[in-house]
């Protein structure tokens, strides 16, 4: 059970992450001088900075396969995101090729699991 709490807790966690990052950088655009046009980018670069951050929590809780771990828990968050926007918008997402920008982020998630593994030693 408490396993599983810290599962859930992590991916809370990062899902807060992801939003604050993501108003962060609606503020600095709206504010700022940062152009509109790059929006989507500064979408994903929030949401490799949160698997990043769900790697780094589950590695250094897991305390071993730092880079497996964050890996598959970076696409349980891609996951659980890309769900809550098709339900949230009522859209679909074509999985073509589960759109190659989303491997950055898994990959942000394994260094994540291996940094969060070599911070508890």
């Amino acid at each position: 059970m408490e396993k599983a709490l810290k599962n859930i807790k992590g991916l809370v966690y990062s899902l807060i992450f992801f939003v604050l990052l993501t108003l962060l950088f609606n503020l600095i655009v709206k504010f700022g001088s940062l152009p509109e046009r790059w929006s989507n980018i500064y979408v994903l670069i929030s949401l490799c900075l949160s698997c990043m951050f769900i790697g780094l929590y589950m590695g250094y809780y897991i305390k071993k396969k730092g880079f497996f771990y964050g890996m598959g828990y970076s696409v349980i968050l891609l996951l659980v995101i890309v769900g809550m926007l098709t339900t949230v918008f009522n859209t679909t997402i074509e999985l073509g090729l589960f759109h190659l920008r989303y491997i950055i982020c898994v990959l942000f998630g394994s260094i994540g699991g291996t940094i969060g593994v070599n911070l508890r030693s």
